[in-house]
């Protein structure tokens, strides 16, 4: 068998080094971008308005279809 039809280990072994930091380094640069953005965007946590409420806030915990 000669040698020349396979790669060698170690440039195997740097490739998948290699790649497995650009997807862990993208992916955290991703996940750094979306906080960032999200706290510019964020609503101002001091405000109490009615208007900024949303979702289940104002729902009772109590069913009064009973």
């Amino acid at each position: 068998m000669d040698q020349d039809d396979e790669p060698n280990v170690w440039l195997t072994v740097l490739k998948l080094v290699v790649g497995a930091v650009v997807i862990i380094g993208g992916l955290g640069l991703v996940l750094w971008w979306a906080g960032e953005h999200q706290m510019k965007n964020a609503p101002d946590p001091n405000t109490n308005s009615s208007k900024d409420a949303w979702g289940i806030v104002h729902d009772s915990p109590v069913n009064r279809k009973r």
